[in-house]
């Protein structure tokens, strides 16, 4: 499609990124689309001119998109779209092994313009250079300088804000393993409050983002820090009052920021849980000292929620946030952190409530966190689906589950149900509806142990082998693009791998109790055959992780691959030892099936959910 755009602003840039990305030609004697700069979207359409108005860069891809997908159908018509917040955009966590590279950090980017989406976070506890802690981020695919800087200046042609967000007192675990570390920890995971060689290293910290990104923004993080004062501090200074030591280090961290032309935001739940008599983040019943607020510099404060299915829920904790007198920001999520998969139903759930409620109490600024716990095994594209929820809350109000389809059908040419049936696996029976509990059923049935998993007891009572082979089958009529083709093999060899495995704990346990030999033979005959297709899912998981991701990290996964693999060798072999009767029994089939019991205990209508070590095995994983 050949365009000609008349535009007073310099654009040439920016509408040459936009112009091959959505395939279109700039050519003088092309179809006429004038460009004027207003403060939202409006769209003139007709044959021989087209008009957009628009108030920012991203306003103006996502304009172009809409009316190269409407025109060709509709070549006169007009529309007008209005953003409710100042600020949007994804935060991408770059921390739990999987640092995007610097051209799938641009796409990541050029996806997030696209829909209208005008700021993304980068979440880095350690994955950022720091010039003079040369073991800060070592071997965990940091970011240098230099990629930060050019992942800056990308973003910025697309008139997208880049900001950093690092961790300036907790989740720093590590980072701190390193003997540069020495003499400024609290706790393992904790810095130490109230020392000089703590202050001189954050310092460091600030300066390294301060001079990578045009934003004056930064988010210092400081959130689950729940032994704060509770290790070296306690030794050096005795008990002290949790709201005094936070107050402490913010006053001596602000001023950092301050002195590098940044405005600090942090999480807000470590005043919460302080201010709580219950020590929970979202008790409506909280109670803040004057003092503290008295006390607090000039900082940002970050309400993170993405938990709640009642909008009242969220209204409730913005009216106690503005107890803090502070600025609000709101971070929802699009729930990548759920194991293997994603948990569209609480996604899709928790953001139409949490975004209303944001919009009714004012709030201007807000971010769709993409967590990656316990090692990224969720690929970051899956969450494309919610960024087009929140992309379609930004221009209207309580967008529903049609409209986001079709507008993420038109923004990025691949049916919406293809990635709502990724939520199917682990909305499996069992699980109230929208996974409000956030079971993970398909990591726990990855890597239940075939002779003797601890969540035997909880996952035998349901039908998962016909759950996953109708997952598998549905997902044989996915319909990707380039983009996510390797994502979706992934899944289809995941549904595949789920189907056949899923069973065999439970065939193998009850055939041995009945001293069935027919059937112990036909479950080694299984796990035999099940070990080429775990090999398979092994490298679908590595394309897709190496389509966007740098090798940093992949180690862990392949770790756990490489257990999965071995095991069923392992397995087949002590089945087939014990039917040749060279064992007189198998301990592993002997030990009874309880019905899990631990920490990840959700209540009714879960099925229950954990992270590797929990589920792998009831013995150490790594420990003295």
């Amino acid at each position: 499609m050949q365009i000609e755009f008349i535009t007073q602003e310099s654009l040439t840039e920016f509408l040459t990124l936009v112009s091959r990305h959505l395939g279109l030609t700039i050519q003088d004697s092309g179809q006429k689309v004038e460009l004027q700069k207003g403060d939202h979207i409006k769209i003139e359409a007709a044959p021989e001119k087209t008009v957009i108005t628009y108030g920012s860069k991203p306003q103006l891809f996502r304009a172009l998109t809409m009316w190269q997908a409407r025109q060709k159908q509709e070549p006169v018509f007009s529309c007008e779209e209005t953003p409710r917040f100042d600020k949007i955009g994804p935060m991408i966590d770059l921390s739990r092994n999987a640092v995007l590279t610097v051209a799938a950090m641009k796409e990541y980017i050029t996806l997030s313009a696209k829909m209208g989406l005008n700021s993304v976070m980068l979440y880095m506890e350690d994955t950022y250079e720091i010039p003079e802690y040369p073991y800060f981020g070592h071997m965990r695919g940091r970011y240098s300088q230099q990629e930060m800087k050019a992942l800056d200046d990308f973003a910025y042609e697309l008139g997208v804000e880049l900001i950093p967000s690092i961790q300036t007192l907790g989740h720093l675990r590590t980072p701190l393993r390193w003997n540069f570390a020495i003499g400024m920890k609290d706790t393992h995971d904790i810095l130490l409050v109230d020392e000089d060689k703590t202050y001189t290293f954050i310092e460091a910290m600030i300066r390294s983002v301060s001079n990578c990104f045009r934003s004056r923004q930064i988010h210092i993080g400081m959130d689950e820090a729940h032994d704060l004062g509770l290790g070296h501090y306690l030794g050096k200074h005795g008990l002290e009052n949790r709201f005094s030591i936070m107050t402490k280090h913010l006053n001596r961290v602000v001023p950092l920021c301050e002195k590098y032309g940044m405005k600090a935001m942090m999480w807000s739940d470590m005043f919460f849980r302080i201010g709580t008599k219950s020590g929970d983040y979202y008790d409506p019943e909280v109670d803040f000292p004057q003092e503290l607020i008295d006390d607090m510099p000039d900082v940002d404060m970050v309400y993170w929620d993405y938990y709640h299915h009642d909008e009242e829920k969220y209204a409730v904790s913005f009216a106690n946030h503005k107890k803090l007198q502070r600025p609000i920001i709101f971070a929802g999520g699009v729930w990548t952190w759920n194991g293997l998969a994603p948990n569209y139903g609480k996604s899709l759930t928790t953001t139409a409530a949490g975004l209303t409620a944001a919009k009714k109490a004012g709030i201007r600024e807000v971010y769709a966190t993409l967590w990656g716990d316990d090692g990224q095994e969720t690929p970051h594209i899956a969450a494309l689906l919610g960024l087009q929820q929140f992309a379609e809350e930004q221009y209207g109000d309580a967008p529903t589950i049609d409209l986001i389809s079709d507008r993420f059908e038109m923004f990025h040419g691949q049916p919406a149900t293809d990635f709502l049936l990724l939520d199917r696996f682990d909305q499996t029976p069992g699980v109230a509806k929208d996974n409000p509990g956030g079971s993970n059923v398909s990591k726990l049935a990855l890597y239940e142990d075939l002779l003797f998993g601890i969540y035997d007891g909880t996952l035998n009572q349901y039908d998962l082998k016909d759950w996953y082979r109708r997952l598998a089958q549905d997902l044989t009529t996915v319909q990707p693009t380039a983009t996510t083709a390797p994502l979706f093999a992934f899944y289809q060899q995941l549904a595949e791998v789920l189907a056949q495995k899923a069973p065999l704990g439970k065939t193998a346990w009850a055939a041995y109790q009945s001293q069935d030999r027919e059937a112990l033979a036909a479950v080694s005959a299984a796990i035999t055959a099940l070990k080429p297709e775990l090999e398979k899912l092994h490298e679908a998981h590595r394309a897709v992780w190496f389509q966007w991701n740098k090798p940093f990290g992949w180690e862990i996964l392949e770790l756990r691959y490489g257990g999965l693999i071995k095991r069923a060798e392992t397995s087949a072999w002590r089945l087939d030892q014990y039917l040749a009767g060279t064992l007189d029994e198998l301990p592993e089939l002997t030990a009874p099936r309880l019905p899990f019991d631990g920490p990840w205990l959700l209540g009714e209508d879960t099925v229950g959910r954990n992270l590797f070590h929990g589920i792998y095995s009831a013995s150490k994983l790594s420990d003295v």
